[in-house]
């Protein structure tokens, strides 16, 4: 190759490598506080939910009892640390959580 051409692939690929890295940050929000938030309820008692931010925090309601805190996702595994510091992980499957107890909580 002469020095021509490879000045002409060098100027194709780059802009090529920035859209694919542009992609992957942006295309691929799977697992994202912004495709999870919402309010989940709880399928046997429906005064009781969940609401998962955008921002990053949570807020229970459950048996006339509030609790708040972040959470974040590994996977399907739903990570909420309360204000207080303890940890309670349960499981998204779809638009449900299960909770370390069973208990399921369906977006709406």
């Amino acid at each position: 190759m002469n020095s021509i051409s490879v000045r002409r692939v060098r100027r194709l690929s780059i802009p090529l490598i920035v859209l694919w890295c542009v992609l992957a940050m942006f295309g691929c929000n799977r697992g994202s506080t912004s495709t999870i938030a919402g309010k989940y309820v709880d399928e046997k008692k429906s005064q009781d939910f969940t609401e998962l931010k955008t921002d990053g925090t949570f807020l229970i309601q459950q048996e006339n009892q509030s609790a708040n805190g972040k959470y974040s996702i590994d996977g399907k595994r739903l990570i909420l640390t309360m204000s207080s510091g303890e940890v309670v992980e349960g499981k998204i499957d779809g638009k449900t959580i299960i909770d370390n107890g069973g208990s399921r909580l369906t977006k709406q």
